[in-house]
């Protein structure tokens, strides 16, 4: 029978390797983990962007199709003036679609608290209010405009965060990294039907296409009416030309990179799931890319309605934030 202190030096000694072992599988997560952040990060302002996009779309094919009117001189100026002030709000549907990403931003966050040992207590807090902020926005999104259709999943979205959310505050130990990734799944799937679905809604159908077309026929209109004018000389028609040198149609581009980036985070996170690490950083940088791409593709800045039309007050939005 081997001796009493042998038996508990070997028991120690099996304990110490076990808990390397753990140390070690850790520590190999932290690089993909700052990955994820780094991809989290990109595609919520990616997204944030892409809402800005669409806003800068849609004020520029009303503006232009005023301006038609406006030089046709087939109208009355004050209802030239109510065709200057047509305005769709986004910014609501946008509240909706950030906020998500904010909360894909606690959770990539939480993830690299877990695998480098910290215990920030904003990531809880950060999480819970964005569950408290989306029940909101929920309740506010039964607005009536032309840009309503971008909230009929807004319920979706709602579970989204509110179940990652409790995810992301009830993994409290390092022990809870594979349960989180794995209860993570199905809110991640929720958003990337999220996007998706706009994507599709907006660039898939003929909606994107066109705001391109109204704006690129009115232009065109414009101009033609300036050159057949009989009381336009050859210098103000140069002119004329040269100021709309720069009105170029705003485009709706973004959506196509945003879902593929998506995609790469989803399957980032059930390669987290499954324990496939090798796997997590790869697939992260591949989302960090396409995020990039749309990144890339600079936002235009939307327009507001002019000053003397009458307009509802509209809530600002923040950009997503990057921590």
């Amino acid at each position: 029978m081997a001796p009493r202190s042998s038996t508990w030096m070997a028991v120690i000694l099996l304990s110490t390797c076990i808990s390397l072992a753990g140390c070690a599988s850790m520590s190999s997560l932290t690089g993909p983990s700052q990955d994820f952040v780094t991809a989290a990060n990109a595609l919520a302002q990616a997204e944030s962007d892409y809402f800005d996009e669409i806003q800068a779309a849609s004020d520029a094919a009303y503006r232009l199709q005023a301006a038609e009117t406006y030089v046709m001189h087939e109208k009355k100026f004050v209802d030239v003036a109510k065709e200057l002030s047509k305005h769709d709000d986004f910014s609501k549907a946008k509240k909706l679609r950030v906020t998500a990403m904010s909360q894909l931003q606690n959770y990539a966050q939480k993830i690299a608290a877990i695998t480098t040992g910290a215990s920030p207590t904003w990531i809880a807090s950060d999480a819970t209010t964005a569950t408290t902020n989306i029940q909101t926005l929920v309740k506010d999104a039964g607005y009536k405009s032309e840009a309503t259709f971008l909230t009929s999943n807004a319920g979706v979205i709602e579970k989204a965060v509110t179940v990652l959310g409790n995810a992301i505050i009830g993994a409290e130990s390092a022990k809870e990294l594979r349960s989180l990734a794995r209860e993570a799944q199905g809110p991640i799937e929720q958003i990337a039907v999220m996007v998706k679905e706009d994507k599709d809604i907006i660039e898939g159908s003929k909606y994107a296409q066109g705001l391109t077309k109204d704006q690129s026929q009115a232009l065109c209109d414009i101009l033609k009416i300036i050159y057949d004018d009989p009381k336009v000389n050859p210098f103000e028609r140069f002119n004329a030309l040269q100021l709309t040198a720069n009105w170029k149609p705003s485009l709706v581009t973004k959506g196509q990179a945003i879902e593929s980036a998506l995609k790469k985070l989803q399957a980032a996170n059930d390669a987290m799931a499954k324990k496939e690490d090798t796997s997590i950083s790869g697939l992260a940088k591949q989302a960090y890319s396409f995020a990039k791409q749309a990144l890339d593709t600079p936002a235009p800045k939307a327009s507001a309605p002019i000053a003397s039309a009458p307009t509802a007050s509209t809530p600002t939005t923040s950009a997503p934030k990057t921590k």
